[in-house]
């Protein structure tokens, strides 16, 4: 008979609902059930940049980047599995004083963490970036250990290694409610009308996890924003296989090297937001305004073409498209909703799903269990902005600026 009773169940098999469910595991939290409605790391985790980039200048964060490094090791080891990490090292561009400001407390964020890092010269610069206009460049900082890694290996790799740890893993069972009782959880509803009842639900919906709560009477302080990419026709001998990636913010561009190609990172001056009730089940379904492809590359190419010289003519072989969680204050949002004794949620990436996975992972399964955390839970808590309405135009604005104002990678 199909087990129906579990201690925890998530909601979400992206990388945030998958490393929380590894990190709850090693903590052997109890049976824990993961739903997904489609197949594992098949929807926004797959269209991810896959940056790994270690220094940060927000509290916290660097420690929950080091705890994915760590996670990445351990599930390593524990599945016999290589996950794929290229350790490519990252440079960070400055050409104002605004950025170069940006790129010093960055620089001083990362001594203090004992990262590496070293201000490089244009001769270096050139050594590492044979693509790159040199002269265009006022400051550069190489730190050498930053990675990147394949989202969707990365979030099959949490998967993986909490089945190991006794995880139900369960794809393609679509989650249709949340259950309750007064204001205690007693689980979810599934959408063939199956009951599964379990004291503890980890929303980890990614984009859709407002639809779960919006019957619960509760907004999550997020909102679905369009991120893109574009990878350029191979040229190995220009875009050398893993070569640095770069972050580049008087451009408001990213690159990295994809097997010989250029992947071209771009953030537009009004980023695109999305009522979250408007997306389809699978993205693949979903319009992400296709013509954006072209206008996006027409507003910023001309940023971009002081360190690219022929974007302009640069043959591009793949867009890729796909929503990023988005906070007003650009921080996550996990930890308990206090409308429902046993309602948790781990959400609001803001694009760093994948460097910051395994530690948003890891807050979530402390806050569950009842250790002591390891960075301040206070920054991320989900009720911060009070009581907030994430399908109202204005709030999703604030989201949406939320990207477009980034400075970082």
């Amino acid at each position: 008979m199909e087990k129906l009773s579990y201690d925890i169940v998530i909601v979400g098999g992206g990388l945030l609902g998958c490393a929380t469910a590894y990190q709850l595991a090693k903590r052997k939290a109890g049976d824990i059930l993961l739903l997904d409605g489609n197949d594992i790391a098949s929807q926004a985790s797959s269209r991810a940049a896959c940056l790994l980039t270690r220094a940060r200048t927000k509290p916290g964060l660097m420690e929950i980047v080091q705890e994915t490094y760590d996670c990445i090791e351990e599930i390593e080891a524990m599945t016999g599995e290589e996950l794929g990490l290229q350790m490519c090292g990252s440079i960070t561009t400055a050409s104002s004083d605004a950025s170069l400001k940006g790129l010093e407390e960055l620089e001083a964020a990362a001594t203090r963490f004992g990262i590496p890092n070293e201000r490089i010269d244009h001769k270096r610069l050139k050594e590492l970036l044979p693509w790159i206009e040199a002269d265009a460049v006022g400051a550069a900082s190489y730190m050498p250990t930053d990675a990147f890694i394949d989202s969707a290996s990365l979030c099959q790799g949490y998967a993986h290694a909490a089945s190991q740890l006794g995880v139900t893993l369960k794809p393609n069972c679509k989650v249709a409610g949340i259950t309750a009782e007064g204001d205690r959880i007693t689980g979810v509803r599934l959408q063939d009308g199956t009951e599964i009842s379990s004291a503890v639900v980890v929303n980890a919906a990614g984009a859709w996890a407002n639809l779960l709560m919006r019957p619960l009477h509760i907004g999550l302080p997020f909102t679905p924003v369009r991120s893109h990419f574009w990878i350029t026709s191979t040229d190995a001998e220009r875009f050398p296989v893993n070569h640095p990636f770069t972050v580049i913010p008087d451009a408001r561009a990213f690159t990295r090297s994809d097997v010989g190609a250029l992947i071209i990172g771009l953030r537009e001056s009004q980023c695109q937001a999305f009522d979250p009730s408007t997306l389809t089940d699978k993205l693949e379904d979903f319009d992400f305004n296709q013509a954006a492809k072209w206008t996006v590359l027409d507003e910023c190419a001309p940023l971009l073409k002081a360190y690219l010289k022929d974007i302009d003519t640069l043959p591009i072989a793949h867009y890729m498209s796909g929503p990023s969680c988005y906070v007003p204050d650009a921080k996550f949002v996990i930890g308990a909703l206090p409308q429902y004794v046993g309602l948790y949620t781990v959400t609001g990436c803001c694009g760093g799903g994948v460097a910051c996975g395994g530690g948003m992972g890891r807050l979530a399964a402390e806050l569950i269990t009842g250790e002591e955390t390891f960075v301040d839970a206070a920054l991320f808590d989900p009720m911060r902005f009070g009581e907030v309405d994430p399908f109202a135009p204005e709030f999703q604005k604030r989201c949406a600026d939320a990207r477009s104002n980034k400075k970082g990678g």
